[in-house]
C-alpha cells in the first residue's frame, strides 16, 4: 500500500477544509437565489455561524466567517494526519506479517 507524503497529506487536508465551506457557501447563495433561502451550512466549524446572525454584511461577521474557515481546515488536516497516520500503521503491521516480525 503506497502511502503520500506526511506534508502532502496535511496540505491536502487543509485544502479541502477550505474548499469545502466555500462550496457550501456557494451552493447556499445559489439555493438562497433559487429555492428561497432553504440551503443549509453544512461544514464541521459551522458553529462559529451563529455569531454572525443579524449582522451578515458588517466586517466581523466576515472576519467570523473567515476564522470559521481557519478553524475547518485546521480541522481537516488534524483528521487526514490521524488517517495517514493509521495508514502507516497498517501497512508497517502488514510488512510484519509478511517478513515473520511483530510489532
Amino acid at each position: 500500500m503506497h502511502l503520500p507524503k506526511f506534508r502532502s497529506a496535511f496540505l491536502a487536508g487543509a485544502l479541502l477544509g477550505v474548499v469545502a465551506p466555500i462550496l457550501s457557501l456557494a451552493s447556499h447563495r445559489f439555493a438562497e437565489h433559487v429555492a428561497g433561502g432553504r440551503g443549509a451550512f453544512l461544514w464541521l466549524s459551522g458553529i462559529f455561524l451563529l455569531a454572525t446572525d443579524g449582522h451578515e454584511h458588517e466586517p466581523g461577521a466576515y472576519a467570523t466567517i473567515a476564522m470559521s474557515i481557519g478553524a475547518n481546515m485546521l480541522l481537516y488536516a488534524v483528521v487526514v494526519s490521524l488517517l495517514w497516520c493509521v495508514g502507516w500503521v497498517l501497512r508497517a503491521w502488514r510488512a510484519s506479517l509478511r517478513d515473520g516480525t511483530t510489532i
